[in-house]
């Protein structure tokens, strides 16, 4: 399993840079969920670089060069909550229904270590998961028996995993915001676990930085949106501040960028 560390990012710019920023960012291939927040000045993102010399390199070197940028601040995360692999969906399925959708067992006892070529296969996937035999051998220069045999093995040791990633708005959520919060060191587990119990919570994750929190909710509207700032988050005594920051446009999810 991959083991790296994620950075969440956030970046301020002037507002005729926000586009070509969030676009050039959702090219990299380690990004992902790159949106464009507030009044399209603010951009976040999260990257999973594959050393601490990339890490340094995306942050020391490649963005400061960038003069339209006016502020970058980055966020180890530390442990989340509330994904997919959690939601209670499968339940209203039958039991053949969520077989079918379920990963297949993992035999943590078995040692698959990675191969020349493996890298090919998850860049692929990363751009497509759904891509098949034949484009993943044309990708890795393998035959499509051994893509078939690779896959098989690497999902098997849970080296491997697949993502559904579905655009909040498809199922008529069309209010998205991300949630900085700084809450009391004390209760930060709490917090976090009663908000991963929250229908609106997609992720909610400990951080690195000025704040320690870090919420992505989904809601239909902007007064479902108020609602739950004002009653679900308001109950949480321990948050001692937080800023609410809209998504107004999505540039790149799990996988490849989005067509603007």
């Amino acid at each position: 399993m991959n083991t790296d560390p994620v950075i969440l990012i956030r970046l301020r710019c002037t507002p005729d840079a926000a586009g070509p920023l969030a676009r050039a960012l959702a090219a990299r291939p380690d990004t992902s969920y790159v949106h464009l927040l507030s009044g399209g000045t603010e951009i976040s993102c999260s990257a999973q670089t594959r050393s601490g010399e990339e890490s340094d390199a995306l942050l020391l070197h490649r963005l400061p060069r960038t003069g339209r940028i006016t502020s970058v601040s980055a966020h180890l995360l530390l442990d989340h909550s509330a994904l997919p692999s959690g939601w209670a969906g499968p339940a209203l399925l039958s039991g053949e229904q969520a077989a079918a959708l379920g990963p297949p067992p993992v035999d943590d006892t078995e040692d698959v270590p990675l191969e020349e070529g493996d890298r090919a296969l998850f860049d692929a996937l990363s751009r497509d998961g759904r891509a098949s035999y034949a484009e993943l051998a044309a990708a890795t220069g393998w035959s499509d028996s051994t893509v078939r045999r690779r896959l098989l093995a690497l999902r098997r040791a849970g080296v491997l995993a697949f993502l559904v990633d579905i655009p909040p708005a498809a199922l008529g959520f069309r209010a998205e915001a991300r949630l900085w919060m700084s809450v009391r060191p004390s209760r930060l587990a709490a917090v976090a676990s009663a908000m991963a119990e929250h229908p609106e919570v997609s992720l909610v994750a400990m951080t690195t930085g000025p704040t320690n929190l870090l919420g992505a909710v989904n809601c239909r509207d902007g007064r479902h949106l108020a609602r739950y700032l004002t009653e679900r988050i308001a109950s949480l005594h321990a948050i001692r501040a937080m800023e609410t920051a809209p998504v107004i446009r999505t540039v790149k999810r799990a996988g490849a960028p989005l067509p603007i």
